[in-house]
């Protein structure tokens, strides 16, 4: 956190009463000679095939690290649509302490932007740990992924392929196999605490790889069953193509029509359609990620799910566009699918590309000192949606009833944007994802805190919320049933396996997550709980458990203002709180020392007013 968020001037110290808040279609390669057949799960084109982690070690097979990138799809892919992210070791260098860093990596060869067509790979060679080793036997195929001095860890480590250029480090911290749509394939090995499909592969030896079986055509979105400990055999563009043979599903997904180009200050209407056999349901999930645009100042995070019922072709998602007055020209927003379910697969399209179209000339005042603008960004920050009419009306003249006093109109704006946080529909869609990594995961090296990141958090409030609009309609029973929803995956995911295996008897289950949470439950309340499982030991009842404990009144005290401070980052910030310029938690810890301070109190801690007048936020919409 900058230091400009540790000055400030006092505010009167009262609460506001809040009750009032209330791609073409895809088609498969036919066999041919030397063609691999493979399992119609998984990526649609780009995997990762190779990942060697020795490279100059003492007995080692190569001089180099590397890995390599295959297109087991049907159509060539365009690269420059993808990051290649990874960890590397940095050794230490003056005014840097060296270590394990996240690089992102985007195509770029000597020979040009080149498509990768089907059957065929790209390498990406790194650093070495030493001498040892021959040098690779064929030519890295991308002139940037050579970095100085920068190789891969031996024994423990990621390695992420995304769909555009985001700027969470996947490889870093968290689990997000499964819960990002941007993320396209994600390889562990090691002792790292979180894998494709729930199992950790083995660290490479100095004359092994991770190689992906069948020629790289394999793709089951699970590991260990993908890939093992093979002798290297690193391929690039010039190597020969192995196209695999692939079912083809019943219906895909795709992103309808050219690329969309919105102005600043509306909102886009991305269509999905559904082509093929749709007589049976399936959904499939999508997401944004920046390109040159960046979703902290010119558009709104769009994560979540869109599920097709029988006969449907069509559904849409919408992306939020902000209005900044920063002169900076049209800007490009990644847009993708992935993860279908229903067995149908992702279509050629399942990448496309949305253009922000600039409107700004010139030096203007900043909008966010603008009430609409203010509120309505409150809305796209914290409930990623468009207000509704009678609620931006309500906090807009919260605001605007103060006139020309600046004093007032200060207070006022410091307690509407708190109420985002406060009002119902964040505290039972972003409070209860937040508490249910809280309650499920500890602190770890990969797991800060047991916290969830910028982008897991947000994809899983906008699922919670989706729908939701506190107030219209069936809103409750809508919410309720996101919830028990979200609590059923959530159970299920890659990690949360991990740390809680099926094996464990109800009573273990029980016991392990209420002591990660603090010990929550009572004895008698840990006693039903057992006994619940016990009656229904399975995914549903693992759900109800740990809606419990994350439901207990306990917990929710004791998390809330924590989750208070990690919302300000997020939805204020558009970042996690270690993310640049900090590098830690200090700027976290300082707010959530002076907000235990004032008892959970904001306005005496005077935190929410820091972070909407700090530099940084205030930068976000201008230039």
């Amino acid at each position: 956190m900058s230091q400009t968020l540790h000055s400030f001037s006092p505010l009167p110290r009262r609460l506001l009463n809040f009750a009032l808040f209330a791609l073409a279609t895809f088609a498969c390669v036919a066999g041919s000679a030397g063609a691999a057949a493979a399992q119609t799960q998984g990526s649609p084109d780009l995997v990762i095939s190779q990942v060697y982690t020795r490279g100059g070690e003492a007995g080692a097979t190569y001089r180099n690290d590397y890995v390599e990138i295959f297109n087991r799809g049907s159509f060539a892919v365009n690269l420059i649509d993808y990051t290649l992210q990874v960890l590397v070791v940095v050794p230490a260098q003056p005014g840097f302490p060296g270590g394990l860093t996240p690089l992102n990596l985007r195509f770029v060869s000597s020979r040009g932007n080149i498509p990768l067509d089907p059957g065929k790979y790209v390498l990406y060679q790194f650093g070495s740990s030493g001498n040892n080793g021959a040098p690779l036997p064929v030519t890295p195929d991308s002139d940037s992924s050579t970095p100085v001095n920068a190789n891969l860890p031996s024994t423990a480590g990621r390695v992420a392929l995304v769909k555009g250029f985001p700027a969470q480090a996947y490889v870093q911290y968290g689990c997000a196999p499964g819960i990002d749509p941007a993320l396209a394939d994600f390889v562990s090995y090691g002792s790292a605490t979180c894998a494709e499909g729930g199992g950790v592969l083995p660290a490479p030896t100095v004359t092994t790889a991770l190689v992906r079986f069948n020629e790289g055509c394999d793709d089951t979105d699970n590991n260990i069953s993908d890939l093992g400990p093979l002798t290297p055999n690193p391929r690039n563009m010039s190597s020969p193509a192995h196209p695999c043979i692939r079912a083809v599903p019943p219906s895909f997904f795709s992103i309808s029509g050219p690329g969309l180009s919105p102005s600043e200050g509306t909102a886009a209407e991305v269509t999905v359609t559904r082509s093929g056999d749709t007589s049976t349901p399936a959904s499939v999930q999508y997401a944004t990620s920046n390109d040159t645009a960046t979703d902290s100042s010119d558009y709104t995070t769009a994560l979540g799910t869109l599920n097709f019922a029988p006969g449907e072709t069509t559904k849409t998602f919408r992306v939020l566009i902000t209005d900044d007055v920063r002169p900076e020209g049209d800007e490009r927003v990644t847009l993708s699918l992935n993860y279908p379910t229903g067995g149908a697969g992702l279509g050629l399209r399942h990448i496309s590309t949305l253009v922000i179209l600039d409107n700004d000339a010139g030096t203007q005042p900043n909008p966010i000192d603008q009430t609409d603008f203010f509120v309505q960004q409150h809305y796209a920050d914290f409930l990623s949606r468009q207000p509704d009419t009678d609620g931006f009306n309500f906090w807009k003249n919260e605001i605007d009833q103060c006139g020309a006093d600046a004093q007032c109109r200060e207070v006022k704006r410091v307690n509407v944007s708190a109420a985002f946080f406060l009002s119902i529909e964040f505290r039972d869609s972003g409070f209860f994802a937040y508490r249910a990594y809280k309650a499920s995961f500890p602190d770890s090296g990969s797991r800060l805190r047991g916290f969830p990141l910028y982008r897991e958090l947000w994809h899983d409030q906008q699922r919670i919320g989706q729908g939701v609009v506190v107030g219209q309609g069936n809103w409750q029973a809508q919410l309720a049933a996101n919830r028990q929803a979200y609590a059923l995956e959530f159970v299920q995911r890659p990690e949360f396996f991990i740390r809680y295996p099926q094996f464990l008897r109800p009573d273990q289950f029980v016991d392990n997550l209420n002591a990660n949470a603090g010990n929550p439950l009572s004895q008698a309340e840990r006693d039903q709980q057992v006994a619940n499982l016990t009656a229904s030991n399975n995914a549903a009842g693992r759900a109800a458990v740990l809606t419990a404990v994350i439901e207990d009144a306990d917990f929710t005290n004791a998390e809330f203002n924590r989750a208070f401070v990690l919302a300000e980052y997020f939805g204020y910030l558009r970042r996690n709180p270690f993310d640049t310029p900090d590098t830690n938690f200090t700027g976290f810890d300082f707010w959530l020392g002076k907000l235990n301070q004032f008892n959970g109190n904001y306005i005496q801690a005077e935190m929410v007013k820091a972070f909407i007048s700090s530099d940084e936020y205030r930068k976000r919409f201008v230039q």
